[in-house]
């Protein structure tokens, strides 16, 4: 007849160092995988701590004798953004020459004292929720009022300006970067670099 023994010590002991053994291994697993996501958050949460979030302003104002025209870079996110490139864009074309290009309506204002101010923006650092000028005209008529004429040239220039067309290539000080086009800013383009991108000097 079988009879039906129990395993000796020995064995015993040895199935219990296995099973102590699997055990240990599972939580091992389990704590390196906690340890990663915790890694992958701590890292997604700094990235957002410090995203840029750059795009084009325009600013005017005029009375009698004076009219102003500011095109800026904007800075709404919650970190800094480093200016790697920037494209201004007429009729769909790239503006080589952007200084020419803010000029285009001098010839219609003529009798003005006319002053621009160009600052090119690639390469600044802009803080959060700062603001830097890339472009300031400015009109002054000394003595009267600005004619129908001159302020509808005026007007035409505040428009064309207000509308721009372009894009602006900025990156993180994690050297995170994207791409943001005046036709789409709530969605900026991840790219691994600005240096791949056309742009020009500006």
């Amino acid at each position: 007849m079988f009879e039906l023994k129990w395993p000796n010590v020995e064995m015993t002991t040895a199935l219990s160092a296995v099973a102590v053994g699997v055990a240990a291994l599972i939580v091992a697993v389990d704590q390196s995988s906690i340890a990663r996501e915790q890694a992958e958050l701590m890292e997604r949460t700094v990235q957002a701590s410090v995203w840029p979030m750059v795009q084009f302003d325009f600013d005017s104002d005029q009375d009698i004798r004076n009219a102003r025209a500011t095109l800026s870079l904007r800075n709404s996110g919650v970190g800094p953004a480093i200016i790697r490139g920037i494209e201004l864009r007429k009729d769909g074309v790239p503006v080589d020459n952007v200084d020419a290009y803010l000029q285009r309506n001098l010839e219609v204002t003529q009798g003005m004292r006319f002053d621009l101010d160009v600052t090119p923006g690639t390469g600044r650092v802009i803080s959060s929720g700062e603001v830097v000028a890339i472009g300031d005209a400015n009109w002054e008529l000394a003595v009267g009022q600005i004619p129908s004429g001159m302020r509808n040239a005026i007007d035409a220039y505040f428009d064309e300006l207000g509308a721009i067309d372009g894009a602006i290539c900025f990156c993180s000080v994690l050297d995170q970067c994207w791409v943001n086009r005046s036709t789409d800013y709530a969605n900026p383009e991840p790219v691994e670099a600005c240096t791949d991108m056309n742009f020009g000097e500006f």
